[in-house]
């Protein structure tokens, strides 16, 4: 699996934001299930990625705070 952690509070901590970063990722990979699963806290959403590609992408559109 290739984690991408999304933390929702980088900033970005709007309703808004978060409708967008999770309406993209089902545009792009459909629902959680085949491509993809999710983790969710408090703090942040890991999306946890089959194909190392999508996770990239998805970075690169997001953010990673994997380190």
């Amino acid at each position: 699996m290739y984690k991408v952690k999304v933390n929702w509070k980088l900033g970005q901590d709007t309703d808004e934001w978060w409708n967008s970063v999770c309406i993209w990722v089902i545009e792009e990979y459909g629902l959680p299930g085949s491509k993809y699963k999710t983790e969710l806290t408090e703090d942040y959403i890991i999306f946890n990625f089959n194909n190392k590609e999508d996770a990239i992408m998805t970075a690169l559109r997001w953010g990673n705070e994997n380190g």
